[in-house]
């Protein structure tokens, strides 16, 4: 970027971030309480839409990073001035000029499944980043008994269940404020004692997601859009609207509402959404061969081919790679590796913003209370009238060459920040009042200085491995059975968590083991039966006529394996073949 354009980029630094002071650190602080939620809602410790403690020293483009100017119009879209059809130039003081001396061309939006902001990033204060603010030491939820429990270092990356966290559930987890209601929620929702709802995770667990967190710029108040799902939290970075869906599977949103991808279409801005799965998570009830639409082998090659849309949305694989419970997340740690690999080793990246963050926390603890008050997205329409509060905390996290370096944002904020970050690179009028009036990442960028991440951090670590009960060992009685005789398969060092963890016995060949996939040839639960019952850490299952699956017993003449499969799904972490003969 030359000289001159880097200057004129300056003038929108100086529009939209946050409370900057001459010595180029921010007056917002790591210990920002709940915020006063608006559209872009204020920082609840200075009142502005501030960012948090920057690294800069020095005063504008002398000094690199940059500081973080402030917002003029902060006050504006706090009181939810702005209306659907609002430009960025009105609502963040942007010029048409400045605006468009934005270096970023490519948008990749990466929103994961079902994670809060402590529950998977809380030891982010004492490991990298002091900025952030610390889970309290004091924190904790009762159980159903009545004991106090307090948050703890999860023992596996494969959690065994999926708590609620559909509207009525991530109100009651939230509780007025007092976000004591995490243990209760995930108890009712699963039938256990509900204590896995405030387990966190470390480095040790997730070394490449505390990597990216603690190079990237990050901000710590980043709420869900709707204190719900999936789909209401979906449909808000892509309609800036619920449109009315309260939770996941209930409807979907009116095919006439307008969404980003319309406003796209408009303004002839190319986009692409990609994934095996569910595409953008399902909340618009996308098919395989929507248009626009391709697979994640797709996405990776247009990556690394130049060919990206300006505008990409990529989803993992539903339950495997998005991190959604039951997925062992060092799987979808690996996957998220695997984008930002491609990315940087791209020749779009030094126009890219890879923006990763969750839809929702899962049901997952955080000690962060959410605003009460957001932006209604259509006044006077009925379908928007309780979506005024905002969701658990989740992580939110800005990859690019142009990344502010070393930051942490204390900016309150929802996914319509999102929103009004596409919309504000390629110019496109706001969906509704809620992306109106957000904020649109800015603060997180630093665009006027060269590029601090141009070249990459060196050494990005792989993701972890042996979280997902690495332990698990299998064996078997005898390596060679006759047929119709049981076989006897012996496993220690599970994680007992789950009584719908199996072994699944499928074939093995001269081409090798076929991987574990609905239809099992035989399988028992752990408990030793065909039904769930009992979770223990080590045992024995004898398969049988009473382990039948796809294939009749006796199992013919041939090679197996047996693997160890968690909660009913098909992640194994052990396996062990044996011969029928």
């Amino acid at each position: 970027m030359t000289e001159s354009r880097l200057l004129a980029v300056a003038a929108l630094v100086f529009a939209v971030a946050g409370c900057g002071s001459s010595n180029g650190e921010t007056s917002g602080s790591a210990d920002a309480g709940p915020a006063d939620g608006s559209g872009a809602q204020q920082d609840s410790a200075t009142g502005s839409d501030g960012g948090g403690k920057g690294d800069s020293s020095g005063d504008g483009a002398s000094t690199c990073p940059s500081p973080v100017p402030s917002d003029p119009l902060a006050s504006k879209r706090a009181s939810c001035t702005f209306t659907t059809g609002a430009l960025v130039k009105d609502t963040l003081g942007i010029d048409d000029k400045t605006r468009a001396a934005i270096p970023i061309k490519h948008v990749i939006v990466m929103m994961k499944e079902n994670r809060g902001f402590d529950h998977l990033l809380g030891m982010l204060h004492s490991e990298g980043r002091p900025d952030i603010e610390a889970i309290p030491a004091g924190f904790s939820n009762r159980d159903q008994s009545g004991t106090v429990v307090t948050p703890f270092h999860e023992t596996t990356t494969c959690i065994g269940y999926d708590p609620g966290h559909q509207w009525i559930a991530m109100h009651n987890q939230v509780n007025g404020g007092k976000m004591d209601g995490f243990i209760t929620s995930a108890a009712v929702t699963t039938g256990t004692d509900g204590h896995f709802a405030l387990g966190y995770y470390d480095q040790s667990d997730f070394p490449f997601y505390y990597f990216i967190a603690n190079h990237y710029p990050i901000d710590d108040r980043h709420f869900a859009s709707v204190r719900s799902g999936t789909y209401p939290n979906r449909n808000f970075l892509l309609l800036g609207t619920a449109d009315g869906v309260t939770a996941t599977g209930l409807s979907y949103p009116d095919p006439s509402t307008p969404t980003l991808f319309d406003a796209m279409d408009t303004a002839g801005v190319t986009w692409g959404a990609y994934s095996d799965g569910s595409l953008v998570g399902g909340t618009l009830n996308w098919m395989p061969g929507h248009a626009n639409t391709g697979t994640f082998s797709d996405f990776l090659a247009k990556l690394d081919d130049g060919s990206l849309p300006q505008v990409a949305f990529i989803d993992g694989l539903d339950n495997i790679t998005d991190d959604h419970p039951t997925a062992n997340i060092q799987e979808g740690e690996s996957w998220t590796r695997d984008i930002y690999e491609h990315a940087v080793a791209s020749k779009l990246w030094p126009g890219i913003a890879l923006l990763w963050t969750y839809d929702e926390a899962g049901g997952f603890f955080d000690h962060v209370p959410p605003p009460n008050k957001a932006c209604i997205a259509r006044p006077g329409n009925a379908k928007d009238t309780n979506f005024f509060e905002l969701g658990v905390r989740i992580p939110m996290i800005v990859i690019s060459p142009y990344a502010r370096a070393g930051y942490v944002s204390h900016v309150v904020q929802e996914h319509t920040a999102i929103t009004r970050f596409i919309e504000t690179v390629f110019d496109l009028p706001a969906l509704t009042s809620r992306d109106a009036n957000s904020d649109a990442l800015l603060d997180m960028f630093d665009f006027d200085c060269p590029p601090a991440f141009l070249t990459p951090p060196a050494a990005a670590p792989a993701a972890g491995t042996g979280g997902c009960d690495g332990a698990v060992k299998l064996s078997v009685g005898s390596p060679t059975y006759n047929v119709g005789q049981p076989i006897t398969v012996s496993f220690s060092g599970a994680p007992g968590n789950n009584p719908q963890d199996w072994i699944g016995v499928y074939a093995d060949s001269a081409l090798g083991p076929s991987p574990p996939t609905p239809g099992s040839l035989a399988y028992q639960f752990i408990g030793g039966t065909h039904t769930a019952s009992t979770s223990p850490v080590s045992g024995m299952v004898t398969i049988d006529a009473t382990a039948a699956g796809q294939q009749p017993w006796p199992l013919p003449a041939g090679g197996y394996v047996a693997y160890y499969l968690l909660n009913n799904g098909y992640i194994d972490v052990a396996s062990v073949t044996f011969t029928v003969q």
